[in-house]
């Protein structure tokens, strides 16, 4: 089971290494946007040989899901609480490229020392994929944040399954007006990338019934998440 995990993992991370995670010119059909969000998701099984260590930077550096040349830049965002952690970080790839990762991490406490697990999920985006993506899919700002979102994989990496939790990059500052059904980010975070600045965006819970997945990205459908960054 746990290698299986992790190569999936590792599928997924290839995927967004190289930009790839992505749909075709065509349009894409992909789920009737009134169906609503299923908030049941199943959890990532938790391997049983997991090593802990004092910090989730540690922990992370130490991990044993093949991650080649890993190198966390920069802290981005840590989210955490009795059971899970979650990591984002700025991380620079072996041919120089800057991306955005997340890590999550199973948390323990032993003697009242709070300590992290080796991740047992990660994912990658790095800059230039993201940007080939939305150039590829000809994506305005708006559907640039739709593309984030309908990668429904990435909502592993919270750290309650209970919420509707969102995250992506943009390349414009209007990120910092960026609402979803009229619900502010909870928070927009500017990040240096290949010496350009990126916005790292998320949503801790959306309010919605709405589901996550649109009929085609690039075109606003009736009865699908209203965008906007007014």
């Amino acid at each position: 089971m746990k290698k299986i995990i992790y190569l999936a993992i590792s599928i997924m991370m290839m995927a967004m290494l190289t930009g790839c995670l992505s749909w075709p010119e065509a349009d894409s059909v992909l789920i009737e946007s009134d169906i609503p969000i299923d908030t049941s998701n199943p959890g990532i099984p938790i391997p049983d040989d997991l090593q802990y260590f004092e910090t989730i930077e540690e922990a992370i550096m130490n991990n044993d899901l093949e991650l080649q040349n890993l190198s966390i830049d920069k802290r981005i965002k840590l989210f955490e609480n009795d059971e899970y952690a979650v990591l984002f970080c700025r991380e620079n790839n072996i041919e120089g490229n800057d991306g955005i990762s997340a890590f999550r991490c199973v948390v323990m406490e032993t003697d009242g020392t709070r300590k992290y697990s080796t991740p047992i999920a990660a994912a990658r985006i790095t800059w230039n994929g993201h940007k080939l993506s939305v150039n590829n899919m000809k994506l305005d700002e708006i559907g640039e944040v739709r593309l984030c979102i309908s990668r429904d994989i990435l909502r592993h990496y919270r750290i309650d399954d209970t919420k509707n939790f969102f995250w992506g990059i943009s390349q414009t500052d209007r990120s910092k007006n960026l609402k979803i059904e009229g619900q502010p980010a909870t928070e927009v975070i500017e990040v240096e990338l290949d010496d350009e600045i990126g916005y790292f965006w998320y949503f801790d819970d959306l309010e919605t019934g709405k589901h996550p997945l649109f009929k085609d990205i690039r075109i606003y459908t009736e009865g699908e998440f209203i965008i906007t960054m007014d």
